[in-house]
């Protein structure tokens, strides 16, 4: 497997939205993607858990229910501004989660995709964010 090569015309990390000073977790990761993520920027930590939220979590999943089981529980290490990448297998089986399923779960849970990315040929990824606010209403145009 081979995480960036030709395909990436920028660090994957920085294709990930990994900035310096993040706290970033990253699970279940097949062979040949931490090689493919570094070097971190600077002041970047690996991590399990922060006081303060994770900033990027990134979840390599190969069937349905670890994209379920583990995204209600990456919900709630997710920092104000946080994002969690869920990477789902390019072709698979029935049990396989596909982008439809991720995007859908998502919704589930409160979260929406706002970027796709192909991180190699066998893994591609939905980047998930809590759903923003509805704007605000206008005021009425009636007068007393």
């Amino acid at each position: 497997m081979s995480f960036g090569g030709d395909l990436l015309f920028a660090p994957l990390s920085s294709m990930l939205g990994i900035r310096a000073g993040m706290n970033v977790c990253v699970l279940h990761a097949p062979e040949g993607f931490m090689e493919a993520l570094m070097p971190l920027p600077e002041g970047t930590a690996l991590v399990e858990t922060s006081t303060l939220g994770l900033d990027v979590q990134v979840l390599f999943a190969t069937n349905k229910l670890a994209v379920i089981d583990h995204l209600t529980r990456l919900i709630q290490k997710m920092a104000v501004m946080g994002a969690v990448w869920v990477c789902f297998p390019s072709q698979g089986d029935a049990h396989a989660p596909s982008e439809e399923f991720v995007r859908l779960a998502a919704l589930e849970l409160g979260l929406t995709d706002v970027k796709k990315l192909m991180l190699d040929p066998a893994w591609n990824a939905l980047k998930l964010q809590r759903k923003g606010k509805p704007p605000r209403p206008e005021l009425p145009a009636a007068r007393a």
